[in-house]
């Protein structure tokens, strides 16, 4: 039997494609996501390609639910191997819409509010998410919501399906950070925040875990700039042009271009596998087409 792959956000942009090229290599892939649909048409693509995959809701900042969807994951495919924590959003409500202060700007305090009904951020009411959102009137509350998802929902994870990975050689955890870990990024403070955070419990965690007795590495993919339904319309204007955004990002990477949601894969392939990589703990790799390498000048 192959390894069993637990993913989080398995039915987002990257994690959809780390749980179908992982059942490619006959790995056991447990789909969690809180949107169920979208979690049983991942299961449903990987079973066609001739996997083995099972879809499972949780929700990642509730431990009690993350309790139970390991109890439905050991029943339907044995114990965690491999534990992929790749939930995570982002807030279009707590983002600032400009990229550095202007004169003035302290004198409009008023947060702005999503309607609270709005399955999604995205579906806010156009008029708050046209507000111009400085420091002065960010939404701390949503600042906290994509804090929860991205680095609790990271804890959250790791402390229900570690029962499961510790005083087993070969386990493993990877966590997704971000390229915002280590560059403070204009725009987005909530997001990068989060996963500086992940970045840091990554490494705390593979201290606490990866001794002797526990037995299990612990190591993160930082992805650098690709294209995903999360950072699409910061790359991407209305029209379909590219954003001055997109072409900052270009020049700074000798790559010279996005990624493909695919080429983060090998990285998780690599991290899985203990013959590869069973001296190895507590480490980043960037998978950013050079970005981190390169000052931009």
């Amino acid at each position: 039997m192959g390894q069993v792959v637990v993913i989080t956000g398995a039915g987002g942009g990257l994690g959809s494609v780390f749980a179908v090229e992982l059942a490619k290599d006959g790995k056991l892939i447990a789909v969690l996501d809180y949107d169920m649909e979208a979690a049983q048409r991942v299961a449903a693509k990987i079973r066609e390609q001739g996997g083995t995959a099972a879809a499972v809701r949780c929700n990642v900042v509730d431990k009690n639910s993350m309790e139970q969807a390991r109890r439905e994951v050991r029943e339907k495919l044995g114990k965690c191997n491999v534990l992929i924590n790749c939930a995570g959003i982002q807030d279009p409500l707590a983002k600032t819409t400009v990229e550095a202060y202007r004169q003035g700007e302290e004198m409009d305090t008023q947060v702005s509010k999503a309607d609270p009904d709005s399955p999604d951020s995205r579906g806010a009411a156009r008029e708050l998410l046209g507000k111009s959102r400085t420091l002065f009137n960010i939404d701390a509350e949503k600042m906290m919501g994509v804090m929860n998802v991205n680095w609790l929902g990271t804890v959250i994870a790791s402390q229900v399906f570690a029962v499961d990975l510790v005083g087993v050689e070969g386990n493993s955890i990877i966590n997704i950070t971000s390229m915002a870990a280590y560059d403070a990024l204009s725009m987005v403070p909530a997001y990068a925040s989060s996963k500086a955070a992940v970045d840091m419990f990554t490494r705390w965690l593979s201290n606490y875990l990866s001794n002797e007795f526990g037995k299990v590495r612990v190591n993160a993919v930082a992805p650098g700039y690709f294209l995903t339904p999360l950072n699409h319309d910061m790359y991407v204007n209305p029209d379909g042009t590219y954003t001055q955004r997109y072409y900052n990002v270009i020049h700074r990477t000798p790559m010279g271009r996005l990624g493909d949601s695919r080429e983060l894969v090998g990285a998780l392939r690599f991290f899985a596998d203990p013959d590869m990589s069973g001296y190895i703990t507590g480490q980043v790799i960037a998978v950013d087409g050079g970005f981190l390498s390169c000052p931009g000048i």
